[in-house]
């Protein structure tokens, strides 16, 4: 077992949880098991845990490991970075357009386009994956 978990481990044998069920849980998280199946088990007849129980063992668990959803950040992480790329790019591009006087209004209004658009959304969603908060399904290019 990782021993990261340990401590919540100790936490949850002292509360009286079966040590079978805090390892399911554990190895699910470790997985990427989503919360709601996880739940479903734990709290089966066999299991013998409440949904309480069970909810507040994953809220552990999770933070533990790096947030519920870790192993959609690594695509949080791949936007950033080409969001951030984006911005360097236009920003490299606008510092030359002002400096050489040269070049068209359009290239000119897109280079600040890339900027306001790529710095700050490569930022947000940077911060977001690295807090664990980053979500595949959430619209990924919703400008709000």
């Amino acid at each position: 077992m990782v021993a990261k978990f340990n401590l919540v481990k100790q936490k949850y044998l002292h509360l009286g949880v079966k040590e079978d069920n805090i390892d399911f849980a554990i190895s699910a998280v470790l997985d990427g098991s989503r919360r709601d199946i996880i739940i479903e088990i734990l709290t089966a007849d066999y299991r013998g845990m409440t949904e309480i129980q069970s909810n507040d063992l994953l809220e552990e668990l999770f933070k533990v490991n790096g947030g519920e959803f870790k192993n959609e950040n690594k695509s949080g992480y791949l936007y950033g970075t080409l969001f951030l790329l984006l911005g360097t790019i236009s920003l490299g591009f606008l510092i030359a357009i002002l400096l050489n006087g040269e070049g068209n209004k359009k290239m000119l209004i897109l280079s600040i386009a890339g900027v306001l658009i790529g710095l700050p959304k490569g930022i947000s969603f940077i911060y977001k994956s690295f807090k664990g908060q980053f979500r595949e399904n959430d619209d990924t290019f919703n400008m709000e």
